[in-house]
């Protein structure tokens, strides 16, 4: 596929084209994809509109809300507005959530329809994708990018967007990899989204039988007569049990004999094999014999059954609720959860055959926020974050993708198959992007801002005051706002308001959540 990417809205010889993590060129944020006018002034009314509706209202004051309630808030959204804690202190802890994973009631119809009317390729499948973008592949990814981050800007189902995160760091597929221009938005839209606040086993069922999953972790060259493991190794170490964890290497062999002959009909099988771009089960290429996996006997026989057996083995497993509850700790609560947690959590799991909203509502119980550790925010997390915070009406999201390029988060481009990393320690090394971002909310060509927000009338302190209340909540540090008080002296200016705005997001108070 990259030796293809040299046509569309990069232009040829773009280096993003061929980088193995993809994305945009790094270090070059302002250059970015120049949308078609059209969609750019439709995504800047989309933005608008989510801001207008209340994500994000400048006007609103600070809730000094209790630290479960804002720590909830933290985990649970992409960045919390001053309408949520607004709207939290106004319902409490447990209608807020129930709320959220209760998402089907949250209407998010006019940001869907204004996407899908603007990115037509969301709704696209596999063939389409490829009949129509063939030679321009490039345009898929972009509108998945572009639609992955409004969502998580201006969505009111905040829970749910987190979650998909989750998933897609999950079940990881690297958007350059090959044909992943139209099986990737695909598998996106059918596995991860439409499972996020649903059913575990559902989700492993629907990413076995993704086509881009099967050629990503190449089980489409898994065969009888050469059986490929890469598949069945990934499947339990990082999609069910873990690394290490009850299996051994003849159940991962046993595995893989069961996925034999689970494919996809791909451009060179031709157009006999069903739809392009479709789960296909080649039976020719099966191995009929009888396995044994995790001491389970799967007679001879079964055909593509057996691999929906595995799915179901694997499913079922405590280790795999173990695994899933330990991880989703990390993600809603913090990066050592409890073994006391953990076991609380796997047992939601077990207790309702995977459902994924009794985990959740289980780990975000409000006993267990009060002892949240503090975390580092991912920089798509504090890129949303901040704009979320801010109401910002994001005019130029080819400029955003560009910073989070360069902060090495670009959406859907780790190449590894078990996702971008959830610890400090990886980010905390990549420092210097991350004020690069914070720095470039000076300029007003990216983002457009409320003017009530980088207004420089008042004194210094109530402008200082505002900021807090906007990004922090009321809970500045005496250190930051020392600096603030400091940059912003007698020299206040519409631009020097922007430039404090960046120094608040590279504070230590806002990189954490």
């Amino acid at each position: 596929m990259r030796e293809r990417m040299n046509s569309g809205w990069f232009g040829p010889g773009n280096p993003a084209l061929s980088r193995p993590r993809g994305g945009l060129p790094p270090g070059t944020p302002q250059r970015g994809v120049p949308l078609p006018r059209s969609i750019r002034q439709e995504l800047a009314l989309i933005a608008a509109a989510a801001r207008t509706a209340g994500q994000g209202n400048s006007r609103a004051g600070a809730k000094m809300v209790s630290n479960a309630e804002a720590t909830l808030l933290r985990r649970a959204t992409m960045g919390p507005t001053v309408d949520d804690y607004a709207h939290i202190d106004n319902i409490g802890y447990e209608a807020w959530l129930d709320e959220q994973l209760d998402y089907t009631r949250l209407d998010n119809s006019a940001l869907e329809d204004s996407l899908l009317e603007n990115l037509p390729t969301l709704a696209m499948t596999a063939a389409q994708l490829h009949d129509e973008f063939e030679d321009n592949p490039f345009i898929p990814i972009f509108e998945l990018w572009v639609a992955t981050l409004f969502r998580a800007l201006y969505s009111p189902r905040q829970l749910f967007e987190r979650m998909s995160v989750f998933w897609a760091d999950h079940f990881s597929i690297d958007i350059f990899g090959d044909y992943m221009e139209f099986l990737k938005p695909v598998d996106e839209r059918t596995v991860g989204r439409a499972n996020a606040l649903g059913n575990f086993p559902s989700m492993l069922s629907a990413s076995a039988h993704s086509p881009a999953m099967l050629i990503y972790l190449t089980n489409d060259t898994n065969e009888k007569n050469h059986p490929n493991e890469n598949y069945a190794r990934e499947l339990m170490e990082l999609h069910t049990m873990g690394a290490d964890n009850g299996y051994t290497e003849t159940d991962v062999k046993e595995v893989a004999r069961c996925f034999t002959g689970w494919t996809w009909t791909a451009p060179y099988r031709g157009s006999g094999d069903g739809e392009l771009g479709t789960f296909r089960f080649s039976k020719r290429d099966h191995d009929k014999g009888k396995k044994k996996v995790l001491g389970k006997t799967i007679p001879a026989g079964g055909g593509i059954d057996d691999g929906e057996r595995v799915i179901d083995i694997l499913a079922n497993r405590r280790e795999t609720a173990d695994f899933i509850a330990t991880k989703m700790l990390r993600w809603l609560h913090g990066y050592e959860p409890s073994k006391k947690l953990v076991r609380k959590v796997s047992k939601a799991y077990q207790r309702t055959d995977g459902d994924i909203r009794t985990m959740v509502r289980t780990a975000l119980r409000a006993k267990q926020m009060q002892s949240a550790t503090p975390k580092l925010k991912r920089p798509f997390h504090l890129v949303v974050s901040s704009l979320r915070a801010l109401g910002g009406n994001v005019e130029a999201p080819n400029r955003i993708l560009g910073h989070l390029s360069a902060a090495g988060h670009l959406p859907f481009t780790w190449t590894p198959p078990n996702g971008y990393p959830d610890t400090s320690q990886w980010w905390s090394s990549l420092l210097i992007s991350r004020w690069d971002y914070a720095a470039s909310l000076a300029d007003d060509e990216t983002v457009a801002f409320d003017p009530a927000i980088d207004d420089p009338s008042g004194s210094t302190g109530k402008i200082v005051n505002r900021l807090d209340t906007l990004l922090l909540n009321g809970q500045m540090s005496a250190d930051t706002r020392a600096a603030l008080n400091k940059f912003l002296g007698q020299r206040k200016s519409r631009t020097r308001v922007r430039e404090a705005i960046g120094l608040v997001v590279s504070a230590p108070e806002f990189q954490e959540y």
